[in-house]
């Protein structure tokens, strides 16, 4: 059977913000620190939670667009300065992943934010109080128990992983989705899409994980689209919902179109595009090792029994203007046996319901290459 599965306390739907306060009270925590990011401060979102939240009185806005071990450290040094008891994150998955291995820092006695990264052995029960509050579509972070970080900027992304990652609460409100551009609802629509179907074909067996991975999938082909339109209120809940699920996904573990989008995180192109570039090629290869899974997958995909899923998800992902190839993402290949030397030695293969060769992992690179 597959692995343990440890969820937070689920508040989900339109408006749940008000009910922060409630949330911090049940936690017995008085002094959260709020760390997010100043799009979102722009945006007016974060005085919406200080409104919501009045026990917030300390702030760490200055989370990078792509999360660092630095800015880790940068607000862990804020949570200390302001004597801070429980952390409220709210943002897209650089925020949440950066909350989530701060809320582990700071019960170490660690000087530098990489040892915990590298040392996943470290996080313990101990770890402060989290409640994530999700502003995109996508990453799944506020349910998953990974959170992915680069020790310096403009390297491969590294995960950490441990039960203990898992927030204390996802507050999922999707209307605070509503400033979100159109482009990420979609780059992290497709985020969502892929954490659902590669924890699904991953090679463990887990029948709750696997019923909510298609479930989160048939929500993605269904509401992508309309999540874009300004009045896609009802398709951004189906996207959010699709989201959480694909975070419960990442507990079965993922495989090769992450293996790519962490090769390919060191330039600033969004996760969820690099992770879409690949997936079509990735899920037509591990689906042809599992039939069984596949015809259950071109099941929530709404695929005839003979369809080609590579295809059919290129299609979907190309319908809602998410690049399907490293020269339209705007990366440019430098080196290509430094990528297939990082997705060989992947610890995502661990988990994949196949593990590509290295031949078949370079055809994929030439393939997507553009």
């Amino acid at each position: 059977m597959g692995p343990a599965l440890t969820l937070p306390r689920l508040v989900f739907g339109p408006g749940k913000l008000a009910l922060l306060a409630d949330e911090l009270a049940m936690l017995g925590v008085a002094r959260p620190l709020l760390v997010s990011d100043r799009g979102l401060e722009a945006a007016g979102v974060v005085a919406r939670v200080m409104q919501a939240a009045p026990a917030i009185t300390a702030q760490f806005l200055d989370v990078p667009e792509n999360p660092t071990a630095a800015g880790v450290e940068q607000a862990a040094a804020a949570f200390r300065e302001n004597g801070c008891d429980s952390i409220i994150a709210l943002g897209g998955g650089s925020v949440l992943d950066t909350a989530k291995l701060l809320s582990a820092f700071v019960t170490t006695r660690l000087e530098k934010a990489a040892d915990l990264i590298t040392n996943p052995a470290l996080v313990t029960r101990d770890v402060t109080p989290l409640i994530a509050v999700p502003t995109t579509l996508g990453t799944g972070s506020e349910s998953s128990p990974v959170t992915g970080m680069h020790l310096e900027p403009g390297q491969p992304a590294l995960g950490t992983r441990s039960p203990f990652l898992v927030p204390r609460v996802a507050l999922c409100d999707p209307d605070l989705t509503r400033t979100l551009p159109p482009r990420l609802i979609a780059a992290t629509g497709v985020d969502a899409l892929s954490h659902c179907i590669e924890g699904f074909l991953a090679n463990s067996i887990h029948p709750i994980i696997d019923a909510l991975a298609l479930d989160g999938i048939r929500g993605v082909v269904a509401g992508i689209a309309d999540a874009m339109k300004p009045d896609g209120d009802d398709a951004r809940c189906s996207l959010m919902a699709a989201a959480y699920a694909g975070g419960v996904a990442i507990h079965k573990g993922l495989g090769p179109a992450h293996a790519f989008a962490l090769a390919f995180g060191d330039q600033h192109v969004h996760h969820g595009t690099m992770v879409g570039v690949a997936l079509p090629w990735t899920t037509r290869l591990v689906a042809q090792h599992n039939p069984a899974k596949a015809a259950k997958l071109r099941g929530a995909l709404g695929l005839a029994d003979d369809a080609d899923i590579g295809d059919a998800l290129a299609a979907l992902i190309a319908s809602v203007g998410v690049p399907i190839s490293l020269r339209a993402a705007g990366y440019q290949l430098n080196s290509r046996e430094r990528v297939l030397d990082f997705v060989v030695a992947s610890h995502f293969n661990r988990t994949s319901g196949y593990v590509p060769t290295r031949d078949e992992y370079g055809a994929i690179l030439d393939a997507i290459t553009g």
